[in-house]
């Protein structure tokens, strides 16, 4: 009597392990995913910060280089009505940029979306297949 039980605790153990192994698995693949994608996120920003500390290094010469010519150029009595309307254009591009920024900020995707949809979905296989 004793030795179908111990087969039977046996091939409990070897499911057990089995499925811990495939947990194990699954659990190391969705860790990868994550690890890719942050690798990616990563790249992503490096080119963001990239381009915009050269795009705000040009702009910011190009507008030095044209205030001093615009300066330079005009008569003497109309050099103060010029600077104000080049800060008050600084001002107006400063909102639009900022409302640009805003935008790309809004329209990227959460933090490991794949990785948490992937989650969800083992989720959801796992529940579905213990409750049939």
């Amino acid at each position: 009597m004793t030795a179908p039980d111990r087969g039977m605790s046996g091939g409990w153990r070897e499911a057990a392990w089995r499925l811990l192994g495939g947990l194990l698995d699954l659990g190391r693949t969705r860790i990868e995913l994550a690890a890719v994608e942050l690798a990616e996120e990563r790249l992503r920003i490096a080119r963001l910060l990239i381009a915009a500390v050269i795009t705000l290094f040009l702009l910011a010469t190009g507008l030095l280089l044209a205030v001093v010519w615009l300066v330079l150029w005009c008569d003497p009595a109309q050099r103060l009505a010029v600077l104000g309307g080049l800060a008050v254009a600084c001002a107006l591009a400063g909102a639009l940029s900022a409302w640009r920024w805003q935008v790309m900020a809004a329209s990227t995707p959460p933090f490991l979306q794949a990785t948490l949809a992937e989650l969800a979905r083992d989720h959801a296989a796992l529940t579905d297949r213990g409750a049939t």
